[in-house]
């Protein structure tokens, strides 16, 4: 019989973790953070309590019919919009709309610079989004939320909700070149939901970021390669006392 150690990892404290990744669209934050579960559950090596579940702001979009997609988004698409119930944009309709703030005030300016407007429907769906985290964390599930967080009452109502489910809360701030964005932005147009008008990394760029969050780590996802961005995110989270690794010995039969 031989001996081997591998390293896993477990948390650090009773209460479960949740790694908000914070950041405009098209920003990379979906990429990373499919690759920091992915990266997570082989660090937990099975041990349930070290595993973590994935949300994102995407969420409520699957939640909604699509006959109540706004009707500039189906366009993109390439879809079929006799089938809306919007009649005409922004008409109420629509679970959410895309805003043209070209005039407004920003970092960037430019136009178009576009925000995401929620209807009352789409707002009650985020809510519920919201609280669906905080009843996993409060079951002890460890989660990575990635997230849009574009309006201040957005994220008001996301900490409270974190914070009553007793979540330590893990920051993680997503940074992206203007440039870049628009990039990737223009690349979006694939018939799904990740489809992107042109505009909105613009002026969500501007809005993400503007709520004072703590960022544990700040990532730029035009400087760093995917699985950079991971082990920056790994370092800091141990750096914070909220994981560790952990030594797990096996035996295997010499063969």
């Amino acid at each position: 019989m031989t001996t081997s150690a591998t390293s896993a990892l477990r948390s650090v404290g009773p209460n479960p973790i949740a790694i908000v990744v914070n950041g405009p669209s098209s920003s990379g934050k979906s990429t990373l953070c499919r690759a920091l579960q992915d990266r997570l559950t082989d660090l937990a090596d099975g041990d349930p309590d070290a595993a973590f579940a994935r949300v994102a702001f995407d969420d409520v979009v699957f939640l909604m019919s699509d006959k109540l997609h706004p009707i500039s988004f189906v366009s993109l698409k390439g879809g079929d919009l006799s089938q809306l119930a919007s009649r005409v944009p922004h008409d109420g309709r629509a679970s959410w709309e895309y805003i043209d703030e070209s005039q407004a005030e920003g970092k960037h300016g430019g136009s178009p610079r576009l925000r995401l407007v929620l209807n009352a429907y789409g707002r009650r769906l985020l809510c519920g989004v919201h609280n669906s985290w905080a009843a996993h964390l409060k079951l002890g599930t460890n989660m990575i939320i990635d997230h849009f967080i574009q309006e201040g009452a957005w994220c008001e109502e996301l900490l409270g909700v974190l914070r009553d489910a007793g979540a330590r809360i893990f920051f993680v701030g997503v940074f992206c070149s203007m440039a870049e964005l628009e990039r990737r932005e223009s690349s979006r147009g694939d018939g799904g939901v990740e489809g992107r008008p042109l505009g909105l990394a613009r002026r969500s760029d501007e809005l993400c970021h503007a709520h004072n969050l703590d960022y544990s780590v700040i990532l730029r996802t035009d400087q760093q390669t995917t699985a950079e961005s991971v082990d920056l995110i790994l370092q800091s989270l141990r750096k914070a006392g909220l994981v560790a690794p952990l030594e797990i010995t096996g035996t295997q039969r010499d063969s």
